[in-house]
């Protein structure tokens, strides 16, 4: 998108569903465009560049044609914190924004207002992350179990993105996300990885729930054992359903 601006799957204010901060309003600037395909993907909209950008407002939806320049992005970022409730945050997510790092860059340092920015990532992208650490306040870093997404592993590539967010003094947590079919072992690597980085990040298992609806797609039993297994390698592991789910919501 270099030169062309960016591509932006929707802007929206909703309650975050996720880690530390879950419970709290924010306002959501989702990328379009993912290198990953996760079998779990509950964005599959946001997994390729979308022709538009939905835009909900207090007086409903509209749409903008993709491309959108940096300007234009704060400009309707701007538009909807004028007209939102209190805001805790500007959480920037997808999609993965670091596959747009360039536009990212552009659009963050025209913004002037002191709302602290979230970052979320799949965390495999750290040269890309390392460049947008200045303008983040917040990191959320997803770590990826080969054996419920599919993909191949990449807990270097973790490793490296929660090495840099913790150099950088931001506040970041890490979410794992789990299923019937996530391997003890994998868990147990993820734990042992966010403790040797850094113990007082918080390491969040999100039971994964089913495409459509909030039934989730793990036991209460199986939860139970790889909460046992990460707490093991981590102290501080904490499970937490993806609230957004539970409230039907964006």
């Amino acid at each position: 998108m270099r030169g062309r601006g960016g591509n932006v799957s929707e802007v929206f204010v909703s309650f975050q569903g996720e880690g530390v901060h879950a419970g709290r309003r924010h306002l959501f600037v989702r990328l379009g465009g993912c290198p990953l395909r996760c079998r779990y993907c509950d964005t599959p909209e946001s997994l390729v560049p979308t022709a538009q950008c939905r835009i909900l407002g207090p007086d409903g939806e509209r749409r903008r044609p993709n491309p959108m320049t940096a300007a234009e992005l704060e400009s309707e970022v701007r538009a909807l914190v004028a007209v939102a409730p209190p805001l805790a945050a500007l959480a920037v997510t997808g999609g993965e924004p670091l596959a747009q790092t360039d536009f990212v860059a552009a659009w963050l340092e025209l913004r002037r207002d002191r709302l602290p920015v979230l970052l979320e990532t799949a965390g495999i992208l750290p040269g890309r992350l390392a460049r947008l650490l200045s303008h983040v306040a917040i990191v959320s870093l997803d770590f990826k179990c080969p054996s419920n997404t599919g993909e191949r592993a990449r807990w270097d590539e973790h490793q490296a993105c929660l090495e840099a967010a913790v150099a950088a003094r931001r506040d970041v947590y890490v979410k794992m996300p789990v299923d019937e079919a996530t391997a003890s072992d994998e868990v147990e690597r993820g734990a042992a990885l966010v403790a040797g980085v850094d113990p007082a990040v918080p390491l969040f298992l999100t039971p994964l729930t089913a495409p459509e609806g909030t039934e989730l797609t793990i036991t209460p039993a199986t939860l139970e054992r790889l909460h046992a297994v990460a707490s093991r390698r981590h102290p501080d592991v904490r499970v937490m359903p993806q609230l957004h789910k539970v409230l039907g919501i964006l």
